[in-house]
């Protein structure tokens, strides 16, 4: 009996984790640059090598394949094709995105949708917001009216696998893992589409519905036969 207890909390709190990334999925269809996240479940054996009793973890991981890209024709739109990330100055340190929907501040720095500084190679570029138009090529160098304003910093990580996702949506790098120069190339104009798909995230919501359901069955029946056991007594 305890062992089927165990299993089916284990099941609904793997499906709840697995609910948690298909709303958040579902909630970025249309966040430009967007990866979807994905929890994985597996079992393991409790106890010594000889023990029979077995529980259900669950880890998350970030589906970081490539997006549609999406023409928009905005001069500070930057579409990722290829690997790397924009990286942009947070509160607290250096955060990362795919998602490039820029504009500039009265001041000519180049912003993120949430006021976040782009950060550049060296010395910051100061674009005129009134100025002539901006080119970006895909490497990243900036010029303006012709004249080299400079360089966007686009990284890339050896175990991207490991970055961590914020609640806005940007990417958290730990010290320890190695930065490399972004392989990718930038288009001028487009936006990277989040690689999370409504219908399939739909289909998903379903089947963690049914899982969830069925694991809190399994419990409601081992809850009754519990029940008549101590009234038989």
């Amino acid at each position: 009996m305890n062992t089927g207890l165990y299993r089916g909390v284990g099941a609904m709190d793997a499906a709840e984790k697995r609910l948690e990334a298909v709303t958040q999925n579902l909630a970025n269809v249309r966040t430009p640059g967007f990866k979807r996240q994905a929890a994985t479940h597996h079992a393991f054996r409790v106890g010594g090598p000889d023990s029979t009793e077995y529980g259900v973890g669950s880890t998350g991981r970030i589906d970081l394949s490539q997006g549609d890209l999406q023409r928009t024709g905005n001069e500070l739109d930057l579409g990722f094709l290829g690997r790397g990330f924009f990286e942009v100055e947070g509160p607290a340190g250096e955060l990362y995105t795919r998602n490039g929907s820029f504009h500039v501040d009265d001041s000519g720095v180049l912003l993120t949708g949430n006021n976040y500084p782009v950060a550049w190679k060296g010395i910051r570029g100061d674009i005129q917001p009134a100025g002539q138009p901006v080119k970006i090529d895909p490497k990243g160098v900036v010029t303006q009216g012709g004249a080299k304003i400079g360089e966007l910093k686009l990284v890339d990580f050896n175990s991207p696998e490991r970055l961590r996702l914020t609640d806005a949506g940007y990417f958290l790098a730990d010290a320890d893992l190695a930065r490399t120069e972004a392989s990718g190339d930038l288009h001028q104009g487009s936006l990277e589409a989040s690689n999370a798909s409504g219908v399939n995230e739909l289909v998903n919501l379903i089947t963690v519905q049914r899982s969830h359901e069925m694991a809190a069955s399994v419990m409601k029946m081992i809850d009754q036969t519990y029940q008549r056991l101590s009234q038989q007594r």
